[in-house]
């Protein structure tokens, strides 16, 4: 098609992606917001492997929405986790490692050339690494944002933290 209007529809797809991402954090958290998304992003790589331009297409746009998901938690949930003494450390180095990712893409793409099925296993096997190292990580939401390091360890030990939250209501 044409690239113009290609882009055009990839732009419209962020649109519902960042509205979904808004409703989904306050209603089911972060956490499962990012698992979610990334997990229907995963299907949307693998269904884009068959060769119908149609589907493909749809696949495309589905996976632009569910990236503009991602990075709206992404970014939410950086800027919760982190203590303040290192929030913008921990966010820049996040935001750094992103950029990176975003240099090696083209040449994942270059694989295509040679095997129209790798980068989609590749993107597909990475998508559900990060899901699954993220099902170890704490939810922010509707928690007190971390203040010192040892407010970072409560949010990983849920005992402790309910402990905490018992101590402070004496």
């Amino acid at each position: 098609g044409n690239i113009y209007v290609n882009a055009a529809i990839l732009g419209l797809a962020e649109l519902p992606g960042r509205l979904v991402a808004l409703i989904l954090m306050d209603r089911i958290g972060r956490k499962f917001t990012f698992m979610g998304s990334i997990g229907l992003g995963c299907v949307c790589m693998f269904v884009s492997i068959y060769d119908n331009p149609i589907s493909r297409k749809i696949m495309y746009s589905v996976g632009k929405a569910l990236s503009a998901t991602l990075w709206a938690v992404i970014y939410l949930y950086s800027s919760e986790m982190y203590p303040t003494k290192i929030r913008n450390l921990g966010s820049g180095i996040g935001s750094a490692a992103a950029r990176v990712a975003a240099l090696i893409a083209p040449f994942i793409g270059d694989w295509l050339l040679t095997s129209p099925i790798v980068p989609y296993i590749l993107v597909g096997a990475l998508a559900i690494l990060c899901s699954g190292v993220f099902m170890f990580m704490p939810e922010t939401s509707g928690k007190d944002m971390p203040q010192t390091l040892e407010d970072f360890e409560l949010l990983f030990d849920d005992k402790k933290e309910k402990n905490k939250m018992a101590d402070e209501k004496l």
